[in-house]
């Protein structure tokens, strides 16, 4: 349950939002990386925390972001269609505050946003195993070139998970006996006794 302190403090939310894009990208990133991922995810948290940003807000935020541009319109709509079911104007209402426009990130900021959602989409692409020309940025900007280099990182993971199905794929192959040599029936006439052969 939040404390007095606490809404107080959130109300307040004077984040600039060149603090809130870095810290978003730090956590992202932490969330992306494997190694000591609990510890470095926490601390980024941490300093998120303490530089003022809701990081409840923000979970709810990358739920949105992982989602495609149709489904999570689907979701906010379907958000708002439930929250009229339950009479609860503060998700209805949202444009009914009052509150001043929101700040935005100045143009610095924003090409670092947009070369990172370009760097996502890149890994996402060579991991699920598309083809490198199937790059949707324009050829020979930042985005374009983040995309590219995130699209070789994930490319190689995809070849190293297609190689361990071939491996699982491919023949056994033929057991050896100590020798080192395959065991197998010999060519030609069986073996006989030479006394019953000249009998016939």
């Amino acid at each position: 349950m939040a404390t007095v302190e606490n809404l107080a403090e959130a109300r307040s939310h004077n984040v600039p939002p060149s603090t809130f894009l870095r810290h978003y990208r730090e956590i992202r990133d932490c969330k992306e990386a494997h190694h000591d991922t609990s510890m470095a995810l926490a601390r980024a948290k941490k300093a998120a925390k303490g530089d003022g940003i809701d990081l409840d807000a923000l979970k709810l935020l990358e739920k949105l972001a992982d989602l495609d541009t149709d489904e999570a319109e689907l979701r906010m709509r379907h958000l708002r269609l439930y929250a009229g079911w339950i009479e609860l104007p503060l998700v209805t209402q949202l444009d009914m505050f009052g509150q001043p426009p929101p700040s935005k990130p100045d143009e610095e900021e924003t090409q670092k946003q947009r070369d990172f959602n370009a760097k996502a989409a890149g890994k996402a692409a060579g991991q699920a195993g598309h083809e490198r020309q199937t790059n949707p940025q324009i050829a020979g900007s930042s985005e374009h070139v983040a995309w590219d280099k995130a699209w070789l990182a994930g490319h190689k993971v995809w070849l190293k998970g297609q190689e361990a199905i071939a491996s699982e794929m491919a023949p056994a192959a033929p057991e050896l006996p100590l020798g080192g040599k395959t065991v197998g029936r010999r060519r030609g006439r069986p073996r006989g006794n030479g006394a019953a052969a000249t009998a016939h």
